[in-house]
C-alpha cells in the first residue's frame, strides 16, 4: 500500500515533465500562449494567484453559459462551482494548441454546460469526476485533472491488479484478516455492479480511447469509495464485493471502509509468493537471472528524471559488468512496465549513450517488456532500443502512442474556488514512427492511434502470479 501511494506521487511528477514541444502539422493553435521568459515567470506564479483571479460571474464573451447558469436563486456552492467550471473552460481553450484535435468544440462545450447546469444535485467529488471525464473525453492524456485530496479519505483496505483481463484482490492490510481466503481471486461485481459496467466508468474518467492505460492507473489511483459513489453502486459504510471462490462459487463479501491515517501507515499482507513475483523495486536497477534455457540480464527502466546522467548510465555500466561476468548469456531484458515517461533529453541523450555501452556485447536478442503503464518519453526508449538493437517488445499494448501532446513547460490552471489544479498540454511530440502512425485528411492521427502493440502478446496470467512467476519473463526465458 505504501509503495502505491509513493508511486502515485511520482507519477504525477513524471507525468508533469514530457517530451519538447512542437506545432501539429497543418493545424492552428488556439490562442497559443506567449512562451518570453517574462511570460513564463507570471505561468509560474500563477497558481499562487489565482485567487485574485476569482470571477463573480462566468465571462459571457468566453463561455457559452445559458440563462439557467445566471438564475439568482443558485446557492454560493452552486455558483462557485460553475464559475470554476467556466474558468476550466475557458483556459483550455485559450492555452491547449489544439484543443479539439479529435473531439469537436460543440461536443466539450454541451458537457460543461451539462455539469453547469447539475451541480446543486452532484456532490463535490462527483464535480471533480465529471471533470475528469470532461478533460479525459477531448484525448490529450496529458491534459488531466489531478486529484482532489477528499478522494482520498477513504480507502478500502486491500488492493488489488488486473490479470488477463480480471480483477484481482491482491494484497490486504492487517487486521483484515477476513480478506485472506479471496487474495488473487477475482473480483466480479461490487454492490451487484458488474465488474464489466465498471470498467467502462472509469475509463470515461482516465482514458475512454486505451483500456490498457485505464485499468494500470485505476487500480493505482482511483479504486476507492469516492469512485464508486459517483457511479452510483455505493454510498454506505460498508461495501458487498462479489468474489470467486476456489470453486468459481460467487461469495457476497463484507468490506468496511478505512480511513487514509490508517491505510497509509498500515503493514500489508500478500500472497505466498507474491514478492518474488513482483520484484519491482522503484526506479533504475540490474541484475542477473538465471533459468533452465540459461539467464538474461535484467534492467528496470523506470525513472526518466530527477537524476544526472552519471546515476543513470551507471546502470548500463552494472548491466555490462554483468555481460562479462555471464559470456554465455545470451539475453537481454529491459523492463518499461511502470515507465509513465520524464524528460526527453534524459531518456534521449543519456539512453543513447547507455545503449552504446549495451552494443559493445554481444547479445543474442534484446527483448523489452511494456504494459498499459507504459507512457509519454518511455516510448521514445522503445523507439531507441528498437532502433539500435533491433528489441522485441512484449507484454501488452502501452499507455500511449508515439506522438502525442506534450509540455513545453508546465501550465497548471488552479480553479479559483475549489483550488483542483489542471494541467494542460502545450505542445506536440513527434515520435518515432517504428508502429507506423495513420493519419486523416487533415494530417491528424486517428483516435484511435492511442497505443503500441507488443512484438509478442503476453498478458499476466494468474495461475503464474500464483506461483510466484512473472508470465512475461517466463515466456522469456523459454526462448
Amino acid at each position: 500500500m505504501k509503495k502505491q501511494i509513493c508511486l502515485f506521487l511520482l507519477t504525477l511528477c513524471l507525468l508533469l515533465t514530457s517530451c519538447a514541444s512542437a506545432t501539429p502539422a497543418d493545424t492552428e493553435p488556439v490562442s497559443k500562449p506567449d512562451t518570453s521568459e517574462e511570460h513564463l515567470m507570471e505561468t509560474d506564479t500563477e497558481a499562487a494567484s489565482a485567487s485574485e483571479e476569482q470571477p463573480a460571474e462566468p465571462d459571457t464573451e468566453t463561455s457559452s453559459a445559458s440563462e439557467d447558469d445566471q438564475v439568482p436563486e443558485l446557492s454560493e456552492r452552486e455558483r462557485n462551482w460553475i464559475n470554476d467550471i467556466r474558468f476550466l473552460q475557458e483556459r483550455y481553450k485559450t492555452y491547449h494548441p489544439d484543443p479539439f484535435y479529435l473531439y469537436p468544440e460543440e461536443e466539450f462545450d454541451w458537457k460543461i454546460d451539462w455539469l453547469c447546469q447539475n451541480v446543486g444535485s452532484l456532490s463535490d467529488n462527483d464535480i471533480y469526476f465529471e471533470l475528469m471525464a470532461i478533460v479525459a473525453g477531448m484525448g490529450d492524456i496529458h491534459t488531466y485533472v489531478l486529484p482532489s485530496d477528499s478522494l482520498y479519505d477513504y480507502f478500502f483496505p486491500f488492493a488489488v491488479k488486473y490479470y488477463d483481463g480480471r480483477l484481482y484482490l491482491t494484497a490486504y492490510i492487517e487486521g483484515y484478516e477476513q480478506l485472506e481466503p479471496y487474495l488473487m481471486r477475482e473480483i466480479v461485481a461490487v454492490n451487484g455492479a458488474d465488474i464489466s459496467y465498471l470498467e467502462r466508468k472509469f475509463e470515461n474518467i482516465i482514458n475512454p480511447n486505451n483500456k490498457w492505460n485505464s485499468k494500470e492507473i485505476f487500480c493505482t489511483y482511483y479504486f476507492v469509495p469516492a469512485f464508486f459513489e459517483w457511479v452510483d453502486c455505493g454510498s454506505q459504510d460498508n461495501y458487498t464485493f462479489q468474489i470467486l471462490d476456489e470453486n468459481q462459487k460467487v461469495q457476497s463479501v463484507e468490506v468496511p471502509l478505512v480511513p487514509y491515517a490508517e491505510y497509509a501507515t498500515a503493514s500489508v499482507v500478500y500472497p505466498e509468493n507474491w514478492l518474488s513475483y513482483t520484484n519491482e523495486d522503484a526506479g533504475n536497477w540490474t541484475e542477473y537471472r538465471n533459468g533452465e534455457n540459461g539467464g538474461y540480464v535484467y534492467i528496470n527502466l523506470e525513472q526518466l528524471i530527477d537524476l544526472d546522467e552519471a546515476d543513470f548510465l551507471e546502470v548500463f555500466e552494472k548491466a555490462s559488468e554483468l555481460l562479462d561476468e555471464h559470456p554465455d548469456c545470451g539475453k537481454l531484458v529491459i523492463d518499461l512496465r511502470y515507465n509513465p515517461g520524464g524528460l526527453e533529453t534524459l531518456s534521449l541523450g543519456s539512453l543513447r549513450k547507455g545503449i552504446k555501452i549495451l552494443k559493445e556485447h554481444s547479445i543474442e536478442q534484446s527483448y523489452v517488456l511494456i504494459g498499459g503503464y507504459t507512457m509519454s518519453a518511455a516510448m521514445n526508449c522503445i523507439g531507441l532500443f528498437k532502433e539500435e538493437m533491433n528489441a522485441v517488445t512484449v507484454g501488452e499494448p502501452t499507455g500511449q502512442f508515439t506522438s502525442f501532446f506534450c509540455y513545453s513547460y508546465i501550465y497548471e490552471v488552479v480553479l479559483p474556488q475549489s483550488r483542483i489544479s489542471v494541467k494542460i498540454a502545450n505542445g506536440w511530440h513527434d515520435g518515432n514512427d517504428f508502429a507506423g502512425a495513420v493519419y486523416d485528411e487533415n494530417g491528424s492521427l486517428y483516435e484511435w492511434e492511442d497505443t503500441i502493440l507488443p512484438d509478442v502478446y503476453i498478458h499476466p496470467d494468474i495461475e503464474d502470479a500464483r506461483q510466484g512467476t512473472t508470465s512475461a519473463l517466463k515466456w522469456i526465458l523459454a526462448q
